[in-house]
């Protein structure tokens, strides 16, 4: 702000003194000021003459010359043109990221949907399928029955998954399992025993002993079928990454959980104890 700006904004002569432009200033602050003032305005007007006299009032102060005032509107407009083209680098960058990361998910994304890979996700998930079916069709379909030989018991007692007071007992044809304790029957029965198996993997569920005048039904525990109604959900699970194949979390997360945790229990599950026999000949082998 000039000076002469100055004492036109006071609406005083040029040459009037410092006593004349400090009680101009009273007059015009008296009626000006924002508390008596309803105009908006009235705020920023109040500032300008404070301004303006502190400027009057100052022999020391040097006006700004044209020059310099054009020369500090071309420095701001240098300034604000530069901050305008790092914004327009800045969301090029950004923009440049995002196509990146997209091309990213877009491969990754296909090399999980595609050849070798998904040839063998697609294997896991209908020999889960098949298992799931099985698993669940046994509670309705009859049992088989194998006859054996109880050759041993353990005398140790552990909690098991399904039962409490587990031991561990020696079969001739099956080897060694967990059942329920029933130590004390056994010790007056027959070792001969008959198995209760499942009908597709024939997994045992109950071990039937007999004395001469009674029979007694242990349950097996800790072995696939004190687990089978988890494993029925876990081998569930590989069908829905197959059904919904999307660019998301949950997606990649269900899909490296089929892939390595149900791919690894399904082979475990498959391999031994020859269900994957059993199951190929519906059960009947």
């Amino acid at each position: 702000m000039t000076r002469a700006e100055c004492f036109r904004l006071l609406n005083i002569p040029t040459d009037s003194t410092d006593t004349e432009i400090r009680k101009q200033y009273k007059k015009l602050a008296l009626r000006l000021h924002p508390d008596v003032n309803p105009d908006p305005m009235a705020h920023e007007v109040f500032i300008k003459l404070g301004k303006a006299v502190e400027i009057l009032l100052n022999p020391d102060y040097k006006e700004e010359t044209a020059e310099k005032r054009t020369s500090r509107r071309t420095n701001s407009k240098e300034s604000e043109d530069e901050r305008l083209e790092r914004m327009r680098v800045a969301k090029m960058r950004y923009e440049q990221q995002q196509k990146q990361q997209a091309m990213d998910n877009n491969r990754y994304f296909l090399s999980l949907t595609s050849g070798l890979r998904w040839s063998i996700y697609k294997y896991i998930m209908r020999f889960s399928l098949v298992l799931a079916l099985a698993l669940s069709t046994e509670f309705f379909l009859p049992l088989h029955y194998e006859n054996d030989v109880l050759i041993g018991c353990s005398k140790s007692l552990n909690n098991g998954i399904i039962k409490s007071n587990i031991t561990s007992i020696e079969l001739e044809k099956r080897g060694s399992y967990y059942v329920q304790n029933n130590m004390y029957a056994w010790k007056y029965t027959y070792p001969e025993v008959i198995i209760e198996t499942t009908w597709f993997l024939h997994t045992p569920i109950k071990m039937i002993s007999s004395d001469d005048f009674y029979r007694y039904r242990t349950a097996f525990d800790f072995h696939v079928g004190s687990i089978r109604y988890g494993l029925i959900i876990l081998f569930l699970i590989p069908l829905y990454p197959y059904l919904r194949r999307r660019k998301t979390l949950s997606f990649v997360f269900l899909y490296h959980l089929s892939f390595w945790g149900v791919g690894t229990i399904m082979t475990y599950v498959l391999l031994s104890q020859g269900r994957i026999l059993h199951l190929l000949s519906l059960g009947f082998l």
